[in-house]
């Protein structure tokens, strides 16, 4: 699990104002891998300060994952959709609370 932690808040959010799923998670996506290509930008910018195992883990990751998930919503139904994102919701949540006890 990587990231600021937003995703799933922003996720369930918009999905609770009624948007549609499908829309939720590519916009969600895009996203994700604007971030990371800015990200990569303003580092390329400060050499001295890049991990660039990191960097072209993220940029690569981003690229991989876009077209896949959009793939992957395209195909599933609405209610496939709520229920995944509402067990890695519960998952990630549970996970955090695991780690902060033990």
């Amino acid at each position: 699990f990587t990231g600021g932690g937003w995703g799933p808040l922003v996720t369930s959010s918009f999905i609770k104002n009624g948007h549609t799923p499908r829309y939720v998670i590519g916009v969600s996506t895009f996203t994700n891998f604007a971030i990371t290509v800015v990200s990569t930008l303003i580092f390329i910018t400060v050499p001295e300060a890049i991990n660039w195992r990191i960097a072209l883990g993220l940029v690569i990751g981003g690229v991989l994952t876009a077209p896949i998930s959009a793939l992957i919503t395209s195909k599933l139904h609405t209610r496939k959709i709520f229920f995944i994102i509402g067990s890695l919701i519960i998952i990630m949540g549970l996970t955090t609370i695991y780690k902060a006890i033990f």
